[in-house]
């Protein structure tokens, strides 16, 4: 017995005292058929639960080898993402930057070029306005210039019934005695006193009616019965002259009128004829005169030099028509 125990004497055991000093452990037990039972199964236990924990390893091997290949996966497809849009994104979206800052340009250029369209269109009519609102002061001027006679009736004019008589005028200056341009006589041989009232404009050199000398008038019956309150009297302008001078026009003049034939006549007043003026001079005549006449006498007292002859190229009288 001594001899079996020493013989299972363990070394180890030894050094950490399990031996007495006989060489007896300290605990002694006997191995049962139970106690190789209970090794077994613990022994069972223990593969049984170092298959299973080796199974949890496969498992969770397996599990971290899925998500490895899931994040691989994952990644691998991260990456391609990124490329796909590194190779496709980055242009296109380049593209869209591109069509945008296009489209900006455009819409600033034709915001622009309608801007400067409308800003031409607003020049472009405020010349045009400037243009007419210039014409409309010349036009202004113009009526401004007109006559007075222009804008009133005239009552000795011979389309409307007026008559220029002749025989109660002076004597007509006979056309060989008077001056001439280019060998063409300055007016008509056939020149009576009825052109005076013939009306028209614009005077045209030498159609006209001479009287010798400067002094002598002209009888005129009027178209109607009136009160007269201005006399018009017109004469070739020195502008318009070949000589440059209107020696041969009237310069002071004397109005009368009558109610017959046969009276001497009313004195109108006097006036005096620019040859500096315009072509057609007006004259009203005073306030006080306001007695009505059939018949007017124009007597020219002087003209501007010419002792030949004086030259009437229209006269024409205003008033209003009697009751």
């Amino acid at each position: 017995m001594a001899s079996e125990v020493t013989s299972r004497k363990s070394t180890r055991l030894s050094s950490t005292g399990y031996y007495d000093i006989e060489g007896e452990p300290f605990i002694c037990y006997k191995e049962t058929i139970h106690r190789r039972h209970r090794r077994n199964t613990s022994q069972f236990n223990n593969s049984h639960r170092t298959e299973e924990q080796m199974n949890r390893n496969i498992d969770s091997n397996i599990l971290v080898n899925q998500k490895r290949n899931i994040l691989s996966i994952q990644n691998t497809s991260s990456r391609a993402s990124s490329t796909v849009f590194k190779i496709f994104g980055i242009p296109f979206f380049l593209v869209l930057l591109c069509f945008g800052l296009i489209y900006l340009i455009l819409a600033l250029n034709s915001q622009y070029v309608t801007d400067t369209t409308m800003a031409a269109s607003c020049e472009e009519l405020a010349k045009q306005l400037r243009k007419l609102q210039e014409k409309q002061g010349i036009l202004e001027k113009k009526i401004d210039l007109l006559p007075v006679a222009d804008t009133m009736p005239n009552y000795a004019l011979e389309s409307q019934g007026a008559c220029a008589v002749s025989h109660r005028s002076s004597n007509t200056y006979n056309a060989q005695a008077g001056w001439s341009f280019l060998w063409i006589p300055m007016w008509l041989p056939s020149a009576n006193p009825g052109i005076v009232i013939k009306g028209g404009s614009p005077l045209v050199i030498g159609h006209c009616w001479p009287f010798a000398g400067e002094r002598g008038h002209l009888f005129i019956t009027l178209s109607h019965p009136i009160t007269i309150s201005h006399v018009a009297l017109s004469h070739l302008s020195r502008s318009l002259s070949p000589t440059g001078t209107i020696s041969g026009a009237p310069k002071e003049f004397s109005v009368y009128g009558m109610k017959t034939f046969d009276e001497e006549g009313t004195p109108l007043g006097t006036f005096l004829y620019d040859q500096d003026g315009d072509s057609t001079q007006t004259f009203k005549l005073p306030d006080h005169k306001k007695a009505v006449f059939h018949h007017v006498k124009l007597q020219v007292e002087t003209n501007w030099g010419n002792p030949d002859y004086t030259c009437l190229y229209s006269f024409k009288v205003h008033g209003t028509l009697a009751d």
